[in-house]
């Protein structure tokens, strides 16, 4: 008993003492509303910091894999020339060329130097045309093919034969099929994409001055300017700025027509067919925005990485070039640029700085 106190009290102190004790651990554990506050904000503020890092490093995995993408054709068709002595063609006229029958492209020929002898011995491009062959292949046809595939430039696994019928094959029923989708086309001119070589190295409006065109035989020793100088494979994003743009076709090309497939703005009608569709040109700047249906815009090359397109040279290369590059370009020559100078395989000037 303490001294001086009631009883009654004196028993009652330590249950006090105990409810006191009680009371300041119950009052003392947990955040305050303004604490928490700062914890959020603090917590918010981190992440703004580092998801554009995160981000940034998604991007750079992601062009990282679009590089190597490049470098495999590369390394294929530089395999395909050391079999057959020249480089694949653009395309194949088949006759009868009944255009929506197709005719195969580049990307099929390089198949078996992919690791993808598989395919190409399915769908038979050098026994059957692309009309009979997808009747049996159409999965095949309208399959993801990562080796084609930008993973920055996402997009459908094939083309709408309903809304693009240009990006669209008959199959020997008659119905159209639409074709797989492909974000890397040829290099081939400095003009609209034209389906003829060009008379010279220099004159676009004539042919392609590049390497590629209709049933081209380019060789190594055609490419005068180096192969360290000249562009074989550029990019095509899906879409571009909520447009969409002439992402290519896989393994076929539905009309030898040079003209179209002329990209449409959103809302426009359908698509025009043509050998754009597996080529592409430096007519117009990359990255060019789209700004009427049937525009020959669409020929540019253009890529969902920031500032630019990767771009497959001749030497098996691969390296971006800014959409900021010299380009003084009217489809003919003169005045030329450092990105006309790229797609000429033979017009004897230096390239300069990209």
């Amino acid at each position: 008993m303490l001294a001086g106190v009631h009883p009654s009290l004196s028993s009652a102190t330590p249950f006090l003492l105990g409810a006191k004790v009680q009371k300041k651990l119950t009052s003392s554990s947990g955040f305050t509303l303004v604490e928490l506050l700062v914890v959020i904000a603090i917590i918010g503020v981190l992440i703004a910091l580092l998801l554009p890092a995160v981000q940034q490093a998604r991007e750079a995995a992601r062009r990282m894999q679009c590089t190597n993408n490049l470098k495999q054709l590369g390394l294929a068709m530089h395999n395909y020339h050391d079999t057959y002595g020249k480089l694949p063609p653009m395309y194949i006229q088949l006759v009868p060329s009944t255009d929506n029958i197709g005719h195969w492209s580049w990307s099929a020929f390089i198949l078996p130097f992919l690791e993808q002898g598989n395919i190409y011995d399915a769908i038979q491009p050098t026994k059957l045309t692309p009309s009979v062959s997808i009747t049996a292949n159409k999965q095949i046809f309208q399959n993801v093919n990562n080796s084609f595939r930008c993973p920055s430039a996402p997009g459908p696994d094939f083309h709408d034969a309903a809304v693009d019928p240009g990006y669209a094959i008959a199959d020997s029923g008659g119905a159209n099929t639409g074709l797989g989708l492909s974000n890397y086309v040829a290099s081939v001119n400095i003009a609209n994409v034209r389906q003829k070589k060009a008379s010279d190295g220099r004159t676009g409006t004539t042919g392609n001055i590049g390497p590629f065109y209709r049933d081209s035989n380019t060789g190594f020793r055609d490419f005068t300017d180096g192969l360290s100088n000249t562009f074989l494979v550029g990019e095509r994003a899906w879409t571009k700025g909520g447009v969409r743009m002439s992402a290519g076709t896989l393994y076929a090309v539905r009309d030898a027509d040079a003209k179209g497939p002329s990209a449409q703005d959103s809302g426009n009608t359908a698509w025009n067919q043509g050998v754009v569709t597996i080529a592409g040109s430096v007519r117009y700047p990359m990255n060019v925005v789209l700004t009427a249906p049937n525009s020959e815009r669409n020929n540019a090359f253009s890529s969902q990485h920031a500032g630019g397109c990767q771009f497959l040279f001749g030497d098996g290369s691969c390296h971006f070039v800014a959409d900021t590059v010299d380009l003084n370009n009217d489809g003919a020559w003169t005045p030329n640029s450092v990105l006309e100078r790229l797609v000429g395989m033979a017009d004897g000037d230096v390239v300069g700085e990209y």
